[in-house]
């Protein structure tokens, strides 16, 4: 078991990204299906899911709510899976989202990104197989 983590579902191993990822140093809440509120800080995003920095008390396999407050009135909120959690970071799957936290992640990204019309090129194909 990770000292940081601990694992309770299968790693995520074969690299399925289809969508650009962008570095976005954010400060961010994920709460847990018991209730409790993990601060992450992110490293980079993309529109399928992020990857923040390691996180005590978040385990693989695990399902909850994330919160970036990009303003007042600006705010993403995820329903993700944690695919991944150990030393290295916490890599969360985003699920389906409302329509106002899509329109906030795409900005986001496409703010974030070196070719913002790539991300939306990005969004005529299907993310997996």
């Amino acid at each position: 078991m990770d000292a940081l983590c601990q694992r309770k579902g299968e790693r995520m191993d074969a690299n399925l990204r289809r969508r650009s990822r962008v570095t976005a140093r954010l400060a961010a809440d994920f709460t847990l299906p018991d209730g409790r509120v993990v601060p992450l800080h992110t490293r980079n995003i993309s529109l399928k899911g992020l990857l923040a920095d390691p996180a005590p008390g978040v385990e693989t396999g695990e399902t909850g709510l994330l919160r970036l407050a990009l303003t007042s009135d600006a705010v993403i909120q995820i329903e993700c899976l944690v695919v991944r959690c150990n030393a290295t970071g916490v890599a969360l799957d985003f699920q389906p989202m409302d329509e106002d936290s899509f329109f906030h992640l795409r900005n986001l990204v496409r703010f974030n990104a070196p070719d913002a019309d790539q991300i939306d090129a990005e969004l005529k194909l299907p993310a997996f197989d």
